[in-house]
Protein backbone atom coordinates (compact mmCIF):
# COMPACT_ATOMS: atom_id res chain seq x y z
CA UNK A 1 0.00 0.00 0.00
CA UNK A 2 1.09 3.24 -1.18
CA UNK A 3 2.31 4.83 2.10
CA UNK A 4 1.46 8.39 0.69
CA UNK A 5 -2.15 8.30 0.43
CA UNK A 6 -2.11 8.36 4.40
CA UNK A 7 -0.74 11.76 4.97
CA UNK A 8 -2.66 13.52 7.54
CA UNK A 9 -1.86 17.19 6.05
CA UNK A 10 -3.22 17.74 2.95
CA UNK A 11 -1.45 20.51 0.85
CA UNK A 12 -3.60 23.81 1.63
CA UNK A 13 -3.47 22.16 5.31
CA UNK A 14 0.16 22.01 5.20
CA UNK A 15 0.76 25.56 3.79
CA UNK A 16 -1.92 27.09 6.14
CA UNK A 17 0.07 26.02 9.27
CA UNK A 18 3.64 27.64 7.75
CA UNK A 19 1.39 30.74 7.15
CA UNK A 20 0.12 30.94 10.56
CA UNK A 21 3.20 30.46 12.16
CA UNK A 22 4.89 33.45 9.71
CA UNK A 23 2.53 35.91 11.20
CA UNK A 24 0.97 34.84 14.43
CA UNK A 25 2.87 35.48 17.47
CA UNK A 26 3.00 33.57 20.94
CA UNK A 27 0.54 33.59 23.64
CA UNK A 28 1.17 34.34 26.82
CA UNK A 29 1.97 30.95 28.72
CA UNK A 30 -0.99 30.29 31.33
CA UNK A 31 0.02 31.27 35.17
CA UNK A 32 1.32 28.05 36.82
CA UNK A 33 -1.15 26.19 38.87
CA UNK A 34 -0.92 25.67 42.51
CA UNK A 35 1.06 22.45 43.76
CA UNK A 36 4.26 20.72 42.64
CA UNK A 37 6.31 22.87 39.86
CA UNK A 38 8.70 21.77 37.45
CA UNK A 39 11.94 23.31 39.16
CA UNK A 40 15.47 24.18 37.53
CA UNK A 41 16.75 20.67 38.32
CA UNK A 42 14.31 18.53 37.15
CA UNK A 43 14.39 21.37 33.94
CA UNK A 44 17.80 20.63 33.40
CA UNK A 45 17.90 17.11 33.60
CA UNK A 46 15.16 16.90 30.75
CA UNK A 47 17.44 19.18 28.61
CA UNK A 48 20.31 17.19 29.20
CA UNK A 49 18.98 13.81 28.06
CA UNK A 50 16.47 15.56 24.95
CA UNK A 51 20.78 16.67 23.95
CA UNK A 52 21.72 12.88 24.51
CA UNK A 53 18.93 11.18 23.13
CA UNK A 54 19.26 13.69 19.67
CA UNK A 55 22.65 12.68 19.28
CA UNK A 56 22.18 8.82 19.80
CA UNK A 57 19.21 9.10 17.13
CA UNK A 58 21.88 10.40 14.77
CA UNK A 59 23.33 7.08 14.64
CA UNK A 60 22.25 3.25 13.53
CA UNK A 61 20.10 2.77 17.46
CA UNK A 62 16.56 1.30 16.54
CA UNK A 63 16.17 1.16 20.45
CA UNK A 64 16.28 5.01 20.58
CA UNK A 65 13.04 6.04 18.79
CA UNK A 66 11.38 4.18 21.73
CA UNK A 67 13.22 6.17 24.25
CA UNK A 68 12.78 9.62 22.62
CA UNK A 69 8.98 8.33 22.59
CA UNK A 70 8.98 7.97 26.40
CA UNK A 71 10.68 11.69 27.24
CA UNK A 72 8.59 13.30 24.86
CA UNK A 73 5.17 11.89 26.65
CA UNK A 74 6.89 13.10 29.54
CA UNK A 75 7.52 16.72 28.92
CA UNK A 76 3.98 16.90 26.95
CA UNK A 77 2.15 15.41 30.47
CA UNK A 78 4.80 18.38 32.12
CA UNK A 79 3.41 20.72 30.25
CA UNK A 80 0.19 19.65 30.71
CA UNK A 81 -0.29 19.38 34.08
CA UNK A 82 0.79 23.71 33.66
CA UNK A 83 2.64 23.81 37.01
CA UNK A 84 5.61 25.84 36.10
CA UNK A 85 6.88 29.70 35.66
CA UNK A 86 6.87 31.38 32.44
CA UNK A 87 10.50 31.28 31.69
CA UNK A 88 10.40 27.85 32.87
CA UNK A 89 7.43 26.90 30.70
CA UNK A 90 9.44 28.42 27.46
CA UNK A 91 12.45 26.46 28.12
CA UNK A 92 10.02 23.18 29.15
CA UNK A 93 8.15 23.82 26.07
CA UNK A 94 11.63 23.19 24.13
CA UNK A 95 12.24 20.29 25.21
CA UNK A 96 9.16 18.54 23.39
CA UNK A 97 9.59 20.78 20.07
CA UNK A 98 13.10 19.05 20.07
CA UNK A 99 11.94 15.67 20.84
CA UNK A 100 8.98 16.26 18.67
CA UNK A 101 11.31 16.65 15.39
CA UNK A 102 13.88 14.23 15.68
CA UNK A 103 11.22 11.36 16.11
CA UNK A 104 10.07 13.17 13.18
CA UNK A 105 12.91 12.14 10.91
CA UNK A 106 13.18 9.11 12.57
CA UNK A 107 9.71 8.29 10.93
CA UNK A 108 10.56 9.47 8.19
CA UNK A 109 13.26 7.74 7.42
CA UNK A 110 11.26 4.77 8.42
CA UNK A 111 8.55 5.98 5.50
CA UNK A 112 6.25 6.60 7.95
CA UNK A 113 4.94 9.68 6.65
CA UNK A 114 1.67 10.48 8.00
CA UNK A 115 3.60 9.83 11.68
CA UNK A 116 6.24 12.33 10.77
CA UNK A 117 3.94 15.15 9.79
CA UNK A 118 2.03 14.56 12.88
CA UNK A 119 5.30 15.06 15.03
CA UNK A 120 6.92 18.21 12.45
CA UNK A 121 3.77 19.97 13.01
CA UNK A 122 4.33 19.24 16.83
CA UNK A 123 7.79 20.48 17.23
CA UNK A 124 6.40 23.88 15.19
CA UNK A 125 3.73 24.46 17.78
CA UNK A 126 5.94 24.08 20.59
CA UNK A 127 9.23 25.75 19.58
CA UNK A 128 6.69 28.55 18.51
CA UNK A 129 5.71 28.71 22.56
CA UNK A 130 9.08 28.35 23.65
CA UNK A 131 10.22 31.18 21.62
CA UNK A 132 12.80 29.28 19.39
CA UNK A 133 11.92 30.46 15.53
CA UNK A 134 15.06 28.71 14.02
CA UNK A 135 13.44 25.37 15.39
CA UNK A 136 9.83 26.38 14.32
CA UNK A 137 11.26 27.32 10.50
CA UNK A 138 13.35 24.28 10.16
CA UNK A 139 10.66 22.04 10.94
CA UNK A 140 9.02 23.49 8.80
CA UNK A 141 11.36 22.74 6.36
CA UNK A 142 11.38 19.48 7.25
CA UNK A 143 7.94 19.31 6.22
CA UNK A 144 8.64 21.01 2.54
CA UNK A 145 11.82 18.66 2.15
CA UNK A 146 9.45 15.69 2.64
CA UNK A 147 6.67 17.17 0.30
CA UNK A 148 9.67 17.66 -2.27
CA UNK A 149 10.18 13.87 -1.87
CA UNK A 150 6.89 12.77 -1.82
CA UNK A 151 6.78 14.53 -5.74
CA UNK A 152 4.66 17.77 -4.11
CA UNK A 153 6.92 20.19 -4.72
CA UNK A 154 4.88 23.66 -5.40
CA UNK A 155 3.65 23.32 -1.77
CA UNK A 156 7.12 22.81 -0.11
CA UNK A 157 8.27 26.70 -2.04
CA UNK A 158 5.03 27.78 -0.36
CA UNK A 159 5.77 26.42 2.89
CA UNK A 160 9.82 27.42 2.68
CA UNK A 161 8.41 31.39 1.16
CA UNK A 162 6.62 31.49 5.47
CA UNK A 163 9.67 29.11 7.05
CA UNK A 164 11.90 32.13 5.96
CA UNK A 165 10.32 35.03 7.33
CA UNK A 166 11.40 34.34 10.66
CA UNK A 167 14.83 32.40 10.80
CA UNK A 168 17.57 34.43 12.62
CA UNK A 169 20.56 31.71 12.79
CA UNK A 170 22.72 31.69 8.83
CA UNK A 171 22.76 28.04 9.35
CA UNK A 172 18.82 27.69 9.78
CA UNK A 173 18.60 30.01 6.48
CA UNK A 174 21.56 27.94 4.52
CA UNK A 175 19.21 25.19 4.86
CA UNK A 176 15.97 26.75 3.68
CA UNK A 177 17.49 27.75 0.59
CA UNK A 178 19.27 24.59 -0.23
CA UNK A 179 15.78 22.78 0.17
CA UNK A 180 13.92 25.32 -1.63
CA UNK A 181 16.25 25.06 -4.00
CA UNK A 182 15.37 21.37 -4.52
CA UNK A 183 11.81 22.12 -4.97
CA UNK A 184 12.13 25.02 -7.60
CA UNK A 185 14.68 22.17 -9.42
CA UNK A 186 12.09 19.87 -9.34
CA UNK A 187 9.21 22.28 -10.77
CA UNK A 188 11.83 22.93 -13.79
CA UNK A 189 12.69 26.92 -12.08
CA UNK A 190 15.92 27.12 -13.62
CA UNK A 191 16.05 31.02 -12.09
CA UNK A 192 14.72 29.90 -8.73
CA UNK A 193 17.30 26.77 -8.38
CA UNK A 194 20.20 29.09 -8.37
CA UNK A 195 19.16 32.57 -6.77
CA UNK A 196 18.47 29.45 -3.92
CA UNK A 197 21.47 28.05 -4.32
CA UNK A 198 23.41 31.18 -4.00
CA UNK A 199 21.41 32.05 -1.22
CA UNK A 200 22.41 28.96 0.91
CA UNK A 201 25.64 29.40 -0.08
CA UNK A 202 26.40 33.49 1.35
CA UNK A 203 24.20 32.53 4.52
CA UNK A 204 26.77 29.63 5.08
CA UNK A 205 29.65 31.80 5.01
CA UNK A 206 27.62 33.75 6.77
CA UNK A 207 27.61 30.51 9.93
CA UNK A 208 29.41 30.77 12.97
CA UNK A 209 29.14 27.54 15.59
CA UNK A 210 28.59 29.46 18.33
CA UNK A 211 25.48 31.42 16.65
CA UNK A 212 24.38 27.61 15.14
CA UNK A 213 21.38 25.86 16.65
CA UNK A 214 22.33 22.34 17.70
CA UNK A 215 19.49 21.28 15.22
CA UNK A 216 21.34 22.33 12.43
CA UNK A 217 24.75 22.55 13.38
CA UNK A 218 25.36 19.70 10.73
CA UNK A 219 24.59 21.96 7.92
CA UNK A 220 27.93 22.38 6.32
CA UNK A 221 29.56 23.22 2.36
CA UNK A 222 28.94 19.50 1.58
CA UNK A 223 25.20 19.59 1.97
CA UNK A 224 24.68 23.05 0.12
CA UNK A 225 27.36 20.63 -3.10
CA UNK A 226 25.46 17.53 -2.66
CA UNK A 227 21.90 18.69 -3.17
CA UNK A 228 23.11 21.63 -6.05
CA UNK A 229 24.39 18.40 -7.60
CA UNK A 230 20.75 17.11 -7.10
CA UNK A 231 19.16 20.31 -8.54
CA UNK A 232 21.80 19.90 -11.68
CA UNK A 233 20.40 16.73 -11.84
CA UNK A 234 17.11 17.36 -12.13
CA UNK A 235 17.31 19.92 -14.20
CA UNK A 236 19.91 17.72 -17.12
CA UNK A 237 23.00 19.02 -16.72
CA UNK A 238 24.36 14.87 -15.76
CA UNK A 239 28.52 16.42 -16.04
CA UNK A 240 27.94 19.61 -13.64
CA UNK A 241 25.74 16.75 -11.28
CA UNK A 242 28.54 14.94 -10.72
CA UNK A 243 31.27 17.15 -10.24
CA UNK A 244 28.80 18.62 -6.98
CA UNK A 245 27.72 15.63 -6.04
CA UNK A 246 31.33 14.49 -5.77
CA UNK A 247 32.76 17.21 -4.12
CA UNK A 248 30.17 16.98 -1.23
CA UNK A 249 30.72 13.60 -0.67
CA UNK A 250 34.34 14.40 -0.12
CA UNK A 251 33.44 16.66 2.33
CA UNK A 252 30.69 14.46 3.77
CA UNK A 253 30.85 13.35 7.90
CA UNK A 254 31.64 10.34 7.26
CA UNK A 255 29.05 9.27 10.08
CA UNK A 256 26.12 10.52 8.60
CA UNK A 257 25.36 7.15 6.78
CA UNK A 258 21.90 7.97 5.68
CA UNK A 259 23.05 11.44 3.90
CA UNK A 260 25.72 9.23 2.30
CA UNK A 261 23.34 6.52 1.05
CA UNK A 262 21.36 9.74 -0.81
CA UNK A 263 24.08 11.52 -2.59
CA UNK A 264 26.00 8.28 -3.89
CA UNK A 265 22.18 6.98 -5.06
CA UNK A 266 21.66 10.48 -6.78
CA UNK A 267 25.45 9.91 -8.18
CA UNK A 268 24.59 6.65 -9.39
CA UNK A 269 21.66 7.96 -11.33
CA UNK A 270 24.36 10.73 -12.89
CA UNK A 271 26.23 7.82 -14.07
CA UNK A 272 23.58 6.27 -15.55
CA UNK A 273 22.89 9.16 -18.00
CA UNK A 274 26.77 9.24 -18.82
CA UNK A 275 26.09 5.65 -19.76
CA UNK A 276 29.24 4.79 -17.20
CA UNK A 277 27.47 1.31 -16.29
CA UNK A 278 30.37 0.96 -13.67
CA UNK A 279 30.24 3.97 -12.09
CA UNK A 280 27.01 3.93 -11.51
CA UNK A 281 27.02 0.21 -10.35
CA UNK A 282 29.65 0.74 -8.12
CA UNK A 283 27.84 3.93 -6.33
CA UNK A 284 24.89 2.13 -5.95
CA UNK A 285 26.02 -0.40 -4.10
CA UNK A 286 28.16 1.12 -2.06
CA UNK A 287 24.85 3.30 -0.87
CA UNK A 288 22.55 0.56 -0.46
CA UNK A 289 25.24 -0.80 1.88
CA UNK A 290 25.35 2.48 3.45
CA UNK A 291 21.42 2.38 3.83
CA UNK A 292 21.44 -1.02 4.92
CA UNK A 293 23.64 0.09 7.71
CA UNK A 294 21.88 3.19 8.70
CA UNK A 295 18.53 1.47 9.50
CA UNK A 296 16.80 4.27 7.28
CA UNK A 297 13.86 2.27 5.28
CA UNK A 298 13.29 5.29 3.22
CA UNK A 299 17.49 5.19 1.89
CA UNK A 300 17.23 1.56 1.58
CA UNK A 301 13.59 2.43 -0.91
CA UNK A 302 15.66 5.13 -3.12
CA UNK A 303 18.56 2.84 -4.12
CA UNK A 304 16.55 -0.04 -4.44
CA UNK A 305 14.06 1.68 -6.96
CA UNK A 306 17.07 2.45 -8.70
CA UNK A 307 18.40 -0.55 -8.95
CA UNK A 308 14.80 -1.56 -10.00
CA UNK A 309 14.85 0.66 -12.76
CA UNK A 310 17.80 -1.03 -14.18
CA UNK A 311 15.94 -4.23 -14.05
CA UNK A 312 16.33 -4.42 -18.27
CA UNK A 313 20.06 -3.41 -18.50
CA UNK A 314 22.28 -6.20 -19.58
CA UNK A 315 25.84 -4.18 -18.87
CA UNK A 316 27.63 -6.98 -16.71
CA UNK A 317 28.12 -4.26 -13.72
CA UNK A 318 24.39 -3.45 -13.56
CA UNK A 319 23.86 -7.30 -13.36
CA UNK A 320 26.24 -7.90 -10.77
CA UNK A 321 24.84 -5.34 -8.83
CA UNK A 322 21.49 -6.72 -9.27
CA UNK A 323 22.60 -9.86 -7.97
CA UNK A 324 24.24 -8.44 -5.24
CA UNK A 325 21.30 -6.44 -4.01
CA UNK A 326 19.18 -9.16 -3.89
CA UNK A 327 21.47 -11.34 -1.70
CA UNK A 328 21.84 -8.49 0.16
CA UNK A 329 17.99 -7.68 0.92
CA UNK A 330 17.20 -11.17 1.04
CA UNK A 331 19.35 -11.28 4.32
Amino acid sequence: MDRRSFLVLSSSTLVEIAADWARVEPRQLSQALDGQRVDQELLRWLEQRSGELRTLAAGPHPQVSGLIDAHLNTAIDLITQDRYAPAVGRRLHAVPADLAHCAAWLRFDADRHADAQRHWQAAVHAAHQAGDRDLAAIALSDLAYQATWLSRPAEAVQVLEHARSRTRSPAARSLLGVRRARACAVLQDHHGTGRALASAETELERMHPQDTPPVVSWMSMADVSADAGRCWLDLGDPGRADAAIGAGLDELNPRRSRTKAVFLTYRAEGSLHGRDAVAAATDARTALDAALGSGAARCVDLVSALIHRLEKRTEKPIVELREYARARLAG
